[in-house]
């Protein structure tokens, strides 16, 4: 025959042991009400774990992307207003040169507003956004272009001496200068001046930046040509332009030699405005195709977020239902334990 007992210890005991794992389970119903997320993902999933973490890998990847277009398309921008502006200073001049003639007196006028034109010119192929040029291609950590007085000035003069038997000191102000004739003068521009726009006298002379220009990947299977380079051919006629008026328009030529640098001035503005125009539209369809492609990942983010909603989600009815067990349950424990502690055998005697 057994006899049994009741402890009051044992007692004060067995509601106090389930509290651990209450008070884990109200944390966990806390949590998953909060962020309406579950608590434990991989215990809830188990071997479906593998979905969800390739689904967030691939959403991270789309969002890197996203965020890595935003500094490719505020490039592109700048580039943009940067080539609107050199458009829009070329076509000024352009204007302003089909409206003098050889027998105008302003001929010396143009050539200062050309020499503006190309330290203008020069200023914007060199802007910065702060971390690489915007015109400096691959080699984006040198300053792109040289200015006029810092090189291109002393060669051209010294060469323009050389052909022509001037005063190397002041060729231009060379009286023999009004005796040049017309086709010497054409043979000149487009030999002699023009090898220092094309290369290697345009690298030795006026640029340091890259014929290449850099690339970006705009999506997981594209990428696309960032920005434009002070290398472009745009910008060696324009560079060529604003040279031959800025330096022979400033010359005491005459007749058909004035003549000649005035209409190969124009021929090669002609050109560059176009081939500015031609730049700015490629850069127009690089902002056009990261716009397409941030559309179609945002598309994708947001389909990878409803899939792992339902992976990860839960019922907040269902969680505040839990909720209010585990505390009922909580309070009911401590409740107990207080009421047992109260137990005396006194009370019975």
């Amino acid at each position: 025959m057994f006899s049994s007992f009741i402890s009051t210890l044992s007692l004060n005991h067995a509601p106090r042991a389930a509290l651990p794992r209450l008070q884990t389970e109200l944390a966990k119903a806390s949590q998953e009400l909060t962020t309406g997320r579950r608590a434990d993902v991989g215990l809830d999933l188990g071997v479906g774990i593998g979905e969800n973490l390739t689904l967030r890998r691939d959403q991270a990847s789309l969002q890197s992307l996203i965020d890595g277009n935003a500094s490719t398309e505020a490039a592109l921008d700048r580039t943009q207003t940067a080539l609107d502006d050199i458009r829009a200073q070329a076509d000024g001049f352009l204007s302003a040169l089909v409206g003098i003639s050889q027998a105008d007196s302003g001929a010396g006028v143009l050539a200062a507003q050309g020499r503006s034109a190309l330290d203008a010119l020069t200023a914007t192929l060199n802007l910065t956004d702060g971390r690489r040029y915007l015109f400096g291609g691959l080699n984006s950590a040198a300053k792109p272009m040289a200015s006029f007085d810092e090189g291109p000035q002393a060669a051209i003069t010294s060469a323009f001496a050389a052909r022509f038997g001037l005063d190397p000191a002041d060729p231009l102000k060379d009286p023999a200068v009004a005796q040049i004739p017309a086709a010497d003068l054409a043979d000149f521009i487009d030999t002699t001046l023009a090898a220092s726009f094309e290369e290697p006298g345009w690298s030795a002379t006026w640029s340091d930046a890259s014929n290449e220009n850099r690339s970006a990947a705009i999506s997981s299977t594209s990428r696309i040509e960032v920005g434009a380079s002070a290398n472009e051919p745009a910008m060696r006629k324009l560079a060529m332009a604003y040279t031959v008026i800025a330096t022979l328009g400033a010359a005491p030529l005459k007749g058909d030699a004035l003549a000649t640098v005035l209409d190969k001035t124009r021929s090669l503005m002609g050109s560059a405005v176009s081939g500015v125009t031609d730049i700015a539209t490629r850069v127009g369809s690089a902002q056009s195709r990261i716009a397409a492609a941030d559309t179609l990942m945002r598309g994708a983010i947001d389909a990878t977020d409803r899939r792992l909603n339902a992976l990860e989600g839960i019922d907040p009815a269902e969680a505040k239902t839990r909720l209010d067990t585990v505390t009922t349950q909580i309070e009911m424990s401590y409740s107990l334990t207080s009421r047992i502690l109260k137990l005396s055998i006194m009370d019975y005697i």
